[in-house]
């Protein structure tokens, strides 16, 4: 067992070998070792279809030949240029390396103590995401960049998580405490509602709206009928006027509107929501501004269209996918607040971790235990720096162009609309 912590496999082990052929030529090895035909999902099943724990070890070369057999040869190729349908693709090669880096040292966000530098770390990657979003003085970021009260945003798992976080910020920063309440978070909805005199509270969103925000409005206590559908306009935006005229309804049933979802970069067609037109009907109703860029937020890395996501610096919060558009491995999300002080409204505690006054980032954020991933957006911006995912974004986008262009020229398909980002 000592062995198998301590010491790496030999030289012509099977595992030794394929980290080298993956180190030579990684494109190589995905080719020659997934399966081109494709295999029903009921017959690859049958690999994986006992739920008997191993009761005798296998040698690591063994099983990672079983691993090359019924896993790897199986899996999607997410790098061959056929593979053009969802937001996964090719990585930048240098994260191979890097990661083993990262697991080798398996680092624990929750805390200081199980991450030391990987902490403000994290919080620089969250301050330059949020400089790229919010445009803030040099200042501002030097006063609350590292400091142990608040937050810039907040390392998820993914956009699911982010859009959850904004919305479970933004619903306890609409009944916080007043009075004799002590806030939603320690008294709970039902009190916030009858305190504040509300039958209720919803968030608006376009049509085209992911479905994370579905999962949210279960999770905090909406339900479903009051996550708010908006019309969209023929090119797959929010409807202004549907807007307006939807908060007006809400107001009138005392309905409180926690928060109102833009979206920059809509799934199934890439589209972006009039931001600066939210920004200001929010601005009206004192109503939470979230942008769920999880797709498009990338965008802001180019100057050549970083004008598309016009009015996304008003936003109160943002979801950025950092292993979209970023070219990061999956698990690598991320929520940012244009207030440092917003997050303070769901900050946690516990005797034995995260303590008060500590720079725990566990305090602020929804999931526990978490791994160094920020450590991979870190690395990236600086290898490949603004400039280079400027010309990956520009090149994507140029690319959508003109396959819309090709689209349009050919009777047997139809152009649902015009691409406004690399989708």
């Amino acid at each position: 067992m000592l062995k198998i912590f301590t010491v790496p496999e030999g030289p012509e082990s099977t595992l030794t070998q394929i980290e080298q052929r993956l180190s030579l030529n990684l494109n190589e090895f995905l080719k020659e070792h997934i399966v081109a035909e494709e295999k029903p999902l009921r017959e690859i099943e049958k690999d994986f279809n006992s739920a008997d724990l191993p009761e005798q070890p296998t040698f690591v070369s063994e099983h990672t030949q079983h691993l090359l057999d019924t896993l790897v040869s199986h899996s999607v190729h997410t790098s061959a240029p056929s593979f053009i349908g969802h937001m996964t693709s090719a990585l930048p090669y240098f994260l191979m390396p890097l990661s083993k880096i990262m697991i080798a040292l398996n680092q624990n966000l929750v805390k200081i103590e199980t991450s030391k530098a990987f902490t403000p770390l994290e919080r620089q990657v969250l301050g330059m995401l949020h400089n790229l979003t919010y445009g803030r003085e040099e200042s501002f970021y030097q006063q609350w960049l590292h400091s142990a009260k608040h937050s810039l945003g907040a390392f998820c798992s993914g956009g699911t998580v982010a859009n959850i976080t904004a919305l479970w910020v933004a619903r306890n920063n609409a009944f916080p405490a007043d009075g004799d309440f002590e806030g939603i978070q320690k008294q709970g909805l039902l009190k916030a509602l009858l305190h504040y005199g509300y039958q209720g509270m919803a968030v608006l969103v376009s049509e085209r709206g992911h479905y994370s925000l579905k999962k949210a409005a279960d999770v905090l206590g909406l339900g479903h009928d009051n996550l708010v559908r908006v019309k969209t306009d023929a090119n797959n935006r929010i409807d202004i006027d549907d807007l307006k005229l939807k908060l007006e309804e809400l107001e009138q049933n005392k309905i409180k509107p926690i928060a109102v979802v833009g979206v920059a970069g809509t799934t199934e067609t890439g589209n972006i929501d009039p931001l600066n037109d939210i920004a200001d009907i929010c601005e009206q109703h004192n109503c939470h501004f979230h942008v769920d860029a999880a797709w498009g937020g990338a965008t802001l890395m180019s100057n050549t269209y970083r004008h598309l996501l016009s009015g996304i610096e008003r936003a109160d919060s943002v979801t950025i996918d950092a292993h979209k558009q970023l070219y990061i491995p999956m698990g690598a999300g991320m929520v940012l607040f244009k207030d440092p002080n917003a997050m303070s409204s769901v900050e946690h505690h516990a005797a034995y971790i995260l303590r008060k006054g500590s720079k725990d980032l566990g305090r602020h954020s929804l999931e526990g235990s978490r791994s160094g991933m920020a450590m991979l957006v870190y690395s990236s911006m600086h290898i490949l720096s603004r400039p280079g995912y400027e010309l990956l974004i520009d090149n994507g986008i140029d690319k959508a162009r003109y396959f819309a262009d090709l689209i349009k020229q050919e009777d047997h398909f139809e152009l649902v609309t015009e691409p406004e980002l690399c989708f």
